[in-house]
């Protein structure tokens, strides 16, 4: 505890000084022979008790404790006199002092009114630290009880019944009742299922709700928990979601370099729908934790296209249409994470050799032959899979191979030696008039006859050859990204890492690691 004693006597001070360092107390004893210098020492220490003359040079002692009578400060107050007049005693018990003494006066008189005065200090301290703690116990012990009550929300549906709506109005969340509101599921990137176990992701759960405490604490109708995965769900009135999205994963991004996956409902105006927006919300999270597209997801979320059929896609594989197959696998990826029951790694892989082997079947029909079983290297590049683009790939490039196999293109025989030396030398500094020239042709007849019969531009055909060949490299090798850029047929690597990551929606690093 801190005592300032303010006398300008100076052996009247000494005397009190000695006093109070004789009572073997944990004190930091500050002393002053002048209001105005006590003042400054007040403001600075706060001391909690504060012994002090009344007559002092240029202000009273009465005066100078007056000062800080509004203040959120308040102080034990002992005045020392050598007046006996009860206008000063009056005056100062208005101020809150708590003892009055007259000089002279004995030592030991002195010393007890210290020791009483500082043991009242004491209790009060502990009374008001205990009054605290129970405080906040009392709201973890409410807090508790009701973030079990909104998971029970999410995870069933509830009506909204009389004792609900009591509840909901004892926690300041009648505005669930009344107003529309969305779900929103937050969580570190990379675990549609839950983070596993352990000091880490305890972490990351922590760091993550620190930065939503910040920003959401005194946002009106919005709340935030954690479901019983850990993951932090928002449930907002507010109107502009998407804003606050952005706004959350930018904060945990810079202040904690945690790379988040999100999940939002569509708005709902009943209270018994918070189960239906959580489902929808986990089902949006689940998909943007193995895809960095949001925006494509989204687009997925409200038009609920329906993906080809495998007969439909078979015929696109005899067709040769591989533009088509890229799309109907990109689609089928979309809408099969959002169907039901579709939650975990385990249940992509059986839905996708599912709809492989369904394929196959409609193939061996349109084909009139028996094609062979899935080869295992399919099942093995599913099972390495860490994101839905790489599922996509996977499926994608079997139905190609398949298409190849089964479809017998009827090129122009000009675009076949076209192609033959873009695959041959795409690592070379090829142009289409490089091209065009080598085939005696006019480079805007050889353009116009390429993207008839290839479906794609010269530029667009050999970009994809040499970005394939980059992915290829980028996994299979440890050369470094710029010697890659150099493989494939690209000296700039600015300009290489730009086009990579418009092309595969990741970085060349992003690409090596799997993330």
């Amino acid at each position: 505890m801190k005592v300032i004693v303010v006398e300008d006597e100076p052996n009247s001070l000494m005397g009190m000084q000695k006093v109070i360092e004789s009572l073997e107390m944990d004190l930091t004893l500050f002393t002053s022979r002048f209001a105005e210098d006590a003042i400054d020492i007040i403001v600075k220490h706060r001391p909690e008790l504060i012994v002090t003359d009344i007559m002092l040079p240029g202000m009273t002692g009465l005066d100078m404790i007056e000062q800080f009578a509004e203040e959120s400060y308040y102080p034990k107050v002992i005045v020392v006199s050598g007046h006996n007049d009860f206008e000063y005693a009056r005056r100062s018990i208005r101020f809150g002092v708590v003892d009055y003494l007259l000089k002279p006066f004995d030592t030991e008189e002195f010393a007890d009114k210290i020791r009483n005065s500082l043991m009242i200090i004491k209790q009060e301290k502990d009374l008001s630290n205990q009054m605290k703690q129970q405080k906040a116990y009392a709201q973890i012990g409410t807090r508790l009880m009701r973030d079990n009550y909104l998971v029970d929300f999410c995870l069933k549906r509830t009506p909204l019944e009389e004792h609900i709506y009591q509840r909901l109005g004892l926690w300041n969340l009648q505005w669930l009742a009344d107003q529309p509101y969305s779900v929103i599921i937050i969580d570190t990137k990379g675990f549609p299922d839950g983070k596993p176990v352990g000091r880490n992701s305890s972490l990351q759960t922590f760091a993550i709700g620190n930065i939503l405490n910040e920003m959401l604490t005194d946002q009106s109708m919005t709340i935030f928990f954690q479901d019983p995965k850990s993951r932090w769900i928002i449930i907002t009135g507010c109107e502009c979601t998407q804003e606050l999205i952005y706004s959350i994963i930018e904060n945990v991004v810079n202040y904690q370099k945690i790379e988040l996956a999100i999940g939002y409902s569509s708005t709902k105006s009943l209270f018994e729908d918070i189960k239906t927006a959580y489902d929808e919300a986990l089902k949006m999270f689940r998909v943007h934790s193995l895809s960095g597209d949001m925006d494509i997801l989204m687009n997925a979320m409200t038009t609920k296209k329906e993906y080809p059929s495998p007969d439909q896609l078979a015929s696109m594989i005899c067709e040769g249409d591989e533009q088509s197959i890229r799309q109907a696998v990109h689609q089928f990826m979309l809408q099969m994470m959002l169907e039901e029951g579709i939650q975990r790694r385990e249940d992509i892989i059986r839905s996708g050799l599912n709809y492989l082997s369904n394929i196959h079947e409609s193939l061996s029909e349109k084909a009139n032959k028996e094609l062979e079983e899935i080869p295992m290297s399919v099942w093995e590049a599913f099972d390495e899979c860490k994101t839905i683009e790489d599922y996509e790939l996977v499926l994608y490039e079997y139905l190609k191979s398949m298409s190849q196999e089964l479809y017998t293109p009827k090129t122009n025989a000009m675009i076949d030696r076209a192609i033959k030396m873009i695959q041959s030398s795409y690592a070379e500094d090829i142009t289409l008039t490089s091209i065009a020239e080598s085939l005696s042709m006019h480079p805007v007849w050889l353009s116009q006859l390429f993207k008839k019969e290839t479906g794609q531009t010269f530029t667009e055909y050999l970009t994809e050859i040499r970005i394939v060949k980059a992915k290829a490299l980028l996994r299979e090798t440890s050369m470094k990204v710029y010697e890659i850029a150099s493989a494939v047929g690209y000296n700039d690597l600015q300009y290489f890492g730009s086009l990579f990551k418009k092309k595969t929606g990741q970085t060349p690093k992003e690409c090596r690691y799997g993330k």
